[in-house]
């Protein structure tokens, strides 16, 4: 049995979803976060609206495609 103190672990998943409605201000924040090829954190700052969309909408559990790189172990 070996302890590990220390693990750091990104996780990258794919989601397709189609069908929505959304508002104009989330169409449009997400329009130019896919424009600008922008990737985004989780604090909403620069968009806000379609950080909260995604973050109401989007679960681990649709996701099609699941990746793990271990970061950091110790």
């Amino acid at each position: 049995m070996k302890t590990i103190n220390d693990l750091s672990v990104t996780v990258t998943y794919r989601v397709g979803l189609g069908g929505l409605e959304v508002s104009d201000k989330v169409f449009d924040q997400l329009n130019e976060i896919a424009d600008n090829g922008t990737e985004v954190d989780g604090t909403g700052m620069e968009y806000p609206e379609a950080i909260e969309w995604l973050h109401d909408n989007i679960k681990e559990g649709d996701c099609c495609d699941l990746e793990y790189e271990i970061e950091e172990l110790s």
